[in-house]
């Protein structure tokens, strides 16, 4: 493995792995949807002169053989979590068939995929207390708030949970000072050149740069091709099926680097 980078992680994930941490995600979602139905609150009931009665501010919740008696606000609380955590193992599943349908899923990510869930709960949670000074009036309580919208925009930021936590930043760094950039903080990919210039499909491209040890993927015009080596100053792929001439872009999770060449495709 070329490049500066530490070797931690670089192998690609073995049978072993790849079942484990989908075993554990499938299971992890199977509990979270139990607890979103469980802990879901009750809706108001019709009197008989046709006007919604008041809700209990209490119900019990059973879950996996507990009982809890909990209010309609830990109710929220609860089900907006769950709904973000799902979201996070939604897209954990996603990324990880993909990676192992294509045969290049490294163990270095498998951390990331048991954390992503936890990541869309912590955001949707997160998400949740900033928009509820919105969703409701200073006056009102949590009988004003629908669930139904709540969960679903806690589902869809931990879906999206880096996207979620890109616009905070873009919103908050209106209001807050930008911290100054050190060295715990990882450098922005850069690509300096790409090897060869030209090749059809099937070919072995290398991509030359500077903080290019997470890439995930290289994208040739519409089409993305697996990364089948990287380090930090390296990428290797192939030219995908249906890439396109132009410049080619290494994807990775602190952003993305477009070649200052194109390549074409022959």
């Amino acid at each position: 493995m070329a490049g500066s980078g530490s070797a931690v992680g670089t192998g690609y994930a073995r049978t072993r792995d790849i079942v484990l941490v989908a075993a554990a995600l499938a299971l992890l979602a199977a509990g979270l949807a139990v607890v979103l139905v469980q802990a879901w609150p009750p809706a108001p009931q019709i009197g008989r002169d046709g006007r919604p009665e008041a809700t209990a501010n209490v119900v019990t919740v059973h879950l996996f053989g507990a009982v809890a008696r909990m209010t309609r606000e830990e109710c929220l609380f609860v089900i907006v979590m769950a709904a973000g955590a799902i979201g996070g193992v939604v897209h954990a599943l996603r990324s990880l068939y993909w990676y192992v349908g294509n045969r290049a899923l490294r163990r270095s990510w498998l951390m990331m995929y048991l954390f992503l869930p936890f990541v869309g709960a912590l955001l949707g949670l997160i998400v949740y207390l900033v928009l509820r000074g919105g969703l409701t009036s200073p006056t009102g309580g949590s009988s004003d708030v629908n669930p139904y919208g709540v969960t679903a925009i806690a589902a869809l930021v931990g879906l999206f949970s880096q996207e979620t936590a890109e616009k905070l930043r873009s919103v908050f760094a209106t209001l807050l000072t930008p911290a100054q950039a050190g060295r715990d903080q990882a450098l922005p990919p850069q690509v300096h050149s790409v090897e060869p210039a030209s090749g059809p499909v099937g070919a072995v491209v290398v991509i030359r740069g500077a903080g290019l040890g997470s890439a995930s993927a290289v994208r040739f015009g519409a089409v993305d091709a697996p990364v089948t080596d990287a380090g930090d100053d390296r990428v290797q792929t192939t030219v995908p099926p249906g890439a396109v001439t132009g410049r080619p872009t290494v994807i990775t999770p602190g952003g993305t680097a477009t070649g200052p060449m194109e390549f074409t495709v022959e």
